[in-house]
């Protein structure tokens, strides 16, 4: 059982009274946090201001990439990785990233579940971001996904994964949500769970099991834009001369379901950055002629 307490803090009771607490705070970055209190120096970082790809009122959990991501996968091998460049790699947030995978190991699902219930009572945000960084761990947090937004229904939550096989056999075993995994592509209405795909330099996507049609996302890299065409629509945070966050985005990937897929350009990068450089410069010449 949950009890929130005027102070801030709920504590968790299981069947032998053992109590564990928490509590929001401020770290020193400003940013809010919560403490488990039985575990020294275990922090659940969750910014309460988003980030401006995402939005400002969009809740964001991230884990470090060296413990939950598949370094097999072509994104990591072709050094593209966002996750491996850029703020990404900056010393706060990688100790960031590595308290929340601390915090989790830590931590039983029902804890888990019941520390990020914090931020969302919180922030009263609409929307719920997994994985900037980082990617699902193990069957313990499907649990933990599926049970918050089963407790959240008013919420829309999201995560790009390439744990196929992860989240395939979580869906084998639990027969109870089959039924509506196989008519939407979704376990719960307000949970999209996208397998990330990742395109090739040879036009060939790596292998993807993909049994109950689950909605995609489909990498695309430069020099390959027209495969972008095949998706059912083209996330604009990888064109620069759109200004929109997945909040007020007229689509959202949140909003994908069974057998649709998404194309993501390949975006902010050496390539990219120079590309797009050129199409300003060249607009703005144009502009000054007219």
């Amino acid at each position: 059982m949950i009890i929130r307490k005027l102070n801030g803090t709920i504590e968790i009771i299981n069947g032998r009274e053992e109590k564990a607490a928490y509590q929001t705070a401020k770290g020193n970055n400003g940013k809010n946090y919560v403490k488990k209190e039985t575990v020294a120096d275990c922090y659940l970082n969750i910014p309460d201001e988003g980030n401006s790809k995402t939005g400002k009122h969009v809740i964001n959990l991230n884990f470090p990439i060296e413990y939950t991501c598949d370094h097999r996968c072509e994104c990591y091998k072709d050094g593209i990785c966002y996750a491996e460049n850029g703020c990404y790699l900056f010393s706060d947030n990688q100790r960031l990233y590595s308290e929340n995978y601390n915090f989790y190991k830590n931590s039983t699902a029902e804890e888990f579940v019941a520390a990020l219930q914090l931020a969302i009572n919180k922030t009263r945000y609409k929307f719920f971001r997994y994985f900037t960084c980082g990617d699902i761990i193990n069957y313990k947090f499907i649990d933990c996904m599926v049970k918050l937004a089963k407790n959240n229904p008013g919420v829309k939550f999201w995560t790009y994964t390439k744990k196929y096989t992860l989240v395939n056999i979580w869906i084998d075993c639990h027969p109870e949500y089959q039924e509506n995994v196989k008519k939407t592509g979704r376990i719960l209405p307000n949970l999209a769970i996208i397998f990330s795909h990742w395109l090739n330099q040879d036009g060939t996507y790596f292998p993807m099991n993909n049994p109950y049609d689950l909605p995609t996302s489909e990498f695309i890299p430069f020099g390959k834009e027209e495969q972008a065409e095949k998706a059912t629509f083209i996330c604009p945070c990888s064109d620069p001369s759109v200004n929109v966050t997945c909040e007020t985005c007229e689509y959202g990937c949140y909003n994908l379901y069974k057998g649709q897929s998404q194309a993501l350009k390949e975006h902010s990068t050496k390539q990219t950055k120079q590309r797009d450089a050129e199409i300003k410069a060249a607009k703005k010449a144009l502009a000054k002629k007219q």
